[in-house]
């Protein structure tokens, strides 16, 4: 930021401190400054690439894709849990590719986990709901969807 004002920052303060008493003595702790930081105000995304800006007729290799490996783990990738939300939160934030480690679980059904390791296992089915329900929630572009050495796309299709 240039040429900031003092009252640019008593604003600043006034607006995102959490404690009365920083406010009275113009004061930004912690909490108030990781507020700020995380908010719109302060956001480096450019408002305009909120919609398609890009021509988006060229083959899909013309592109950078926002990608997902090892979507379902919410922690460490040995002995960390793993989770649908972990696909429906890429989703919900524009991924266009995920990954499906798939390996075969009991009664013949298949599940995901980080293979050979400690990781919790979850329902391919679920899974796969889960991208049912939340694939186009956030674009309407192919989204692809990786297991080992396959590629599969899904499409938007209107009826």
């Amino acid at each position: 930021m240039q040429r900031v004002t003092k009252e640019r920052c008593l604003e600043i303060i006034s607006r995102f401190e959490p404690t009365k008493e920083g406010r009275e003595k113009g004061h930004l702790g912690i909490d108030g400054f990781t507020a700020y930081l995380l908010s719109e105000e302060c956001d480096i995304f450019d408002e305009e690439h909120k919609e398609v800006c890009q021509d988006m007729t060229q083959s899909f290799t013309h592109y950078f894709i926002s990608t997902s490996h090892n979507t379902y783990l919410l922690e460490d990738q040995l002995k960390g849990p793993s989770s649908v939300d972990g696909y429906i939160s890429a989703l919900k934030k524009g991924c266009r590719c995920l990954e499906l480690d798939c390996w075969d679980g009991p009664n013949d059904e298949p599940i995901i986990y980080h293979g050979h390791t400690l990781t919790s296992k979850i329902s391919f089915q679920a899974v796969i709901e889960a991208i049912n329900e939340h694939a186009f929630s956030k674009s309407e572009y192919v989204l692809y969807i990786t297991n080992q050495n396959l590629i599969f796309l899904l499409l938007n299709i209107e009826e």
